[in-house]
This record gives C-alpha cells, structure tokens and sequence, in this order.
C-alpha cells in the first residue's frame, strides 16, 4: 500500500508541482493518474518510491517513510519503476543480460536468478528473444525488456510512467495488454498516461491538473464527470454517454472501446 497524506513539492527554482495530495493506494488496485503534460504526474509518482521527498507531508510504502534513509532500500525493492524511454533503463548488450542486471546485483544464487529471469522475460511474451541485441529490438520490444528487468526484481508495486507514449498503436496494445495481466496476478499497479483511453482498464482514475487533483473515482465516474464539464472524452464514450442520455442504452454500460459499445448497439447474434 501507498499512501500520501498532505504532500506538496516545490522544486528549488520555486516551482510548485504538487498541491496537498491526499492519496491512498491499496494492495492489488489498478490506479491510473490521468493528465496533461505538465500537470505534475512523473513528479507524484516519483515521490511513490523515495525517488522525490515531499517538501510537505509524509509519503508512506508498506508503512515505511519514503524520506527514511531506513528504509529507502527495502521501499525501492517493494515498488518498480517503468519509465518512458526504454533506452534509459537498458544496460544489458542483450534480452538475457537486460533482464538479469537486477537479480545478479543482488548478489542471489545463479539458479534464482535464472528462474526469475526465465519468469520476468515469459511475462513479457518475449521468449525467443532472449539471446537478441538490445540494438536489434523494435520499440516495443525495447520497453518489454524493460518491464521485464523490473519484473526479475518481484516488486510488490509497479509504477509505470508514460510507458506507451512513444510506442505505435499495436505496441501500446500489447503493452497495455502486460500491464493488465500483471495486475490480474497479483501485482498492484499504478499507471501514468496523458491518453484517455488507457485510462478505462483502470479500477480507478486520478485526474491531476496543475499539481492538484481535480477528479478522482472509478472510471465511469471520472469520464462522465468531465463530460459533462465540456471537456472531450474518447469519441465511442462520448456516443455512449449521449445514448444514455437519450435513454437508448442503460446507464451502467461502460464500454472500452468502439467495438464494445458497437456489441451494445447492435448484439451480434
């Protein structure tokens, strides 16, 4: 579990990132942080596994106080990170070496290492790729050997920022796809994202605006809160919400996508 209570951030040039954040994240959740460019979410995130300490407020991981020297190294065990270039995390020539950086630092025996290893990069679909050069890898690919490398770690908690946002529509799929299942495991996830619609897999949606939280519910919640404030929502939301309106469809459909919503229109038969 983590939790902020009361944090707020100001960076050295006086900049104010964060604004009395209040947020409790419990074991095995799904929580997206939701926001433009510059709303503060890589900061807060960053605050999650001690690599920021607040200015004010405490921020807790499993009880243990991030700016604890203590406990920092347990905390950094406990939570992952995913960034959102791959190649800053890459430090391996190949899959194999990428993901076993961690494991083999941590001084474990050469067969814990191989099955966490062997686990972490199956996790990530990329078996037979294992002996391939980093340099070789598509994008893609590059950020699944990320995740994995992390995963070789067996974080309880894994944060992962902006993780698509240079990826092509078919990788984000996939990528989106891993998070899910890692979820689905056991894993208790906080996902970054500026784009609306990976937002929807989420148990719950945090909205950041300008250092502060401006929305914070399931899904549903949250997307029909900012359409009905004017703001846009992903297109196939915006004609569910209007059919629900017109009373068309119920109004606890909350489909994912264009295809699901298309399901309810018209079942096929």
């Amino acid at each position: 579990m983590i939790e902020l209570k009361g944090v707020s951030y100001i960076y050295p040039n006086g900049n104010k990132v964060l604004d009395d954040i209040y947020i409790r994240i419990e074991n095995g959740s799904f929580t997206t942080i939701l926001g433009d460019n510059g709303s503060g979410k890589s900061t807060l995130i960053r605050h999650m596994n001690g690599l920021l300490k607040p200015s004010q407020g405490v921020v807790s991981v499993c009880g243990m106080d991030t700016a604890s020297p203590a406990d920092i190294w347990k905390i950094r065990q406990t939570v992952g990170m995913v960034f959102q270039d791959p190649h800053s995390q890459a430090v391996g020539a190949t899959v194999e070496e990428d993901v076993a950086f961690g494991p083999e630092n941590l001084a474990l025996e050469s067969d814990e290492i191989r099955l966490r290893v062997t686990n972490a990069i199956a996790n990530v679909g990329l078996e037979c790729l294992e002996d391939s050069l980093l340099m070789s890898l598509s994008g893609g690919q590059l950020q699944k050997t990320a995740i994995a490398g992390v995963l070789a770690m067996v974080p309880e908690i894994l944060i992962f920022d902006e993780v698509t946002s240079m990826l092509d529509s078919d990788s984000r799929s996939q990528i989106i796809d891993i998070v899910r299942q890692l979820n689905k495991r056991g894993k208790t996830v906080v996902y970054v994202t500026h784009h609306m619609e990976e937002a929807l897999f989420a148990d719950r949606v945090i909205v950041l605006e300008n250092g502060y939280i401006a929305s914070d519910g399931t899904p549903w919640d949250v997307f029909r809160e900012i359409y009905a404030s004017g703001r846009k929502v992903p297109p196939h939301l915006e004609l569910a919400f209007r059919l629900q309106d017109a009373g068309m469809i119920s109004p606890d459909v909350f489909p994912m996508d264009a295809l699901s919503l298309k399901e309810e229109i018209c079942p096929s038969r």
